[in-house]
């Protein structure tokens, strides 16, 4: 799959009245505001999930880069978009410990502003995820940056679970953006595409590979 840059606005999804829990407009600008409130210089953004193949916004410069006190683990629990109420799915973040690779978009300065409303609006749609301004490295050297950590006080947190609880709500989990397994496999696949061995990633992928080939007859 092709990495797609038009934005993408996840509340064509959201029911007339916004689930519980979930941020106001309001409540979104005011997230925006503190993190550009220690804005020093370009901006940086870490994808680690997503982000690699739906970035939503043009980057001028792109950069693989490694963030240390960090993983990716399928931690939040996702009852829109790729899952239901019925069967949720999970949402990729990172979580605290080890280490990440990914990559870091710079955002073009002209166009900043408006390419973090959009991305706000995609990322924050509830509590799940925390902005953070994080430090990088990369081949060229360290960068600052700004990446979406997950928040551990968030209702949709889900504690440390065995791979195959996970595989499971991830085989099962089907929304009106997809399925949660496509989601992973997409995921999986460019990470690879980029030269990025995570080997957790690479275990639940197989796991869940198979499961759906289970219930598929």
């Amino acid at each position: 799959m092709p990495a797609d840059h038009a934005p993408w606005d996840p509340t064509q999804y959201w029911p007339d009245t916004p689930a519980p829990g979930w941020l106001t407009d309001d409540e979104r600008q005011a997230s925006l505001d503190e993190i550009l409130a220690a804005r020093n210089g370009p901006v940086w953004i870490f994808g680690y999930g997503s982000l690699l193949w739906r970035p939503a916004f043009q980057a001028v410069e792109s950069r693989l880069a490694t963030l240390t006190g960090y993983h990716r683990r399928f931690c939040l629990v996702m009852r829109r978009f790729r899952g239901t109420e019925e069967c949720p799915g999970l949402m990729l973040a990172l979580d605290r410990g080890g280490v990440c690779r990914g990559m870091a978009f710079r955002l073009d300065d002209a166009t900043a502003d408006d390419d973090l409303k959009g991305l706000w609006r995609r990322e924050m749609v509830t509590g799940g995820y925390r902005p953070r301004w994080i430090n990088l490295k990369s081949p060229l050297g360290s960068l600052r940056g700004i990446t979406f950590v997950a928040n551990r006080a968030n209702e949709r947190y889900l504690k440390p679970h065995s791979l195959d609880y996970a595989a499971e709500m991830i085989a099962c989990a089907c929304g009106p953006v997809g399925s949660n397994a496509e989601y992973l496999h997409t995921t999986h696949e460019h990470l690879l595409g980029l030269g990025i061995n995570d080997r957790g990633l690479a275990a639940l992928d197989r796991l869940v590979r198979a499961k759906c080939a289970a219930k598929s007859g």
